[in-house]
């Protein structure tokens, strides 16, 4: 009987073990972020979802901003960008609250709040450096010069393949 207790034991240590050295360690889910609001409202705004929901299943997510999404977050001549005061539909803000276990009043009412949500959550932004420079939203000084969110990490185009090949799990916008 000793045996068989000894042997339970040890058996649910190992178990115990392996599931924590996994617990949160789901991988790296990439979100390229390759299309502009002005051309198609719906990709950025579902990517911010998808964002939202592969945080809340635990996974480290990256967004790489690229291409013409890039223009979507360049200051205009107000000082904002084009979705930092775009409201989110309230029925889609209900829809949201229920699916992530949260209240309507802990989900954000614009995309500019979305977006800070979403990096206090813990999403990591990069943003192609070479075109905010060559599309002068930038300088090689001051590559972030207009753009509105100032979390956004400038990267190489060496590091972005590095991002894209390192992440377990892709999907463009």
């Amino acid at each position: 009987m000793k045996k068989v207790k000894l042997a339970v034991t040890i058996l649910f240590l190992i178990l115990s073990t392996y599931s924590l050295s996994f617990a949160g360690d789901q991988g790296t889910f990439l979100i390229h972020l390759k299309t502009s609001l002005d051309k198609d409202d719906a990709q950025i705004c579902v990517a911010y979802n998808m964002i939202w929901a592969a945080l809340k299943k635990g996974y480290n997510v990256n967004v790489l901003v690229d291409a013409d999404a890039i223009n979507t977050f360049k200051k205009g001549w107000s000082g904002k960008d084009d979705i930092e005061d775009y409201k989110i539909p309230n029925s889609l803000r209900k829809e949201m609250a229920l699916q992530f276990n949260t209240t309507l009043d802990n989900t954000p009412d614009t995309y500019g709040n979305y977006l800070k949500l979403l990096n206090n959550e813990g999403a990591k932004f990069y943003i192609n450096k070479a075109y905010l420079i060559v599309a002068k939203i930038g300088t090689p000084e001051n590559p972030l010069s207009k753009v509105s969110m100032k979390f956004f990490k400038p990267i190489t185009l060496q590091e972005m393949v590095d991002i894209r090949t390192s992440a377990t799990y892709y999907m463009a916008y």
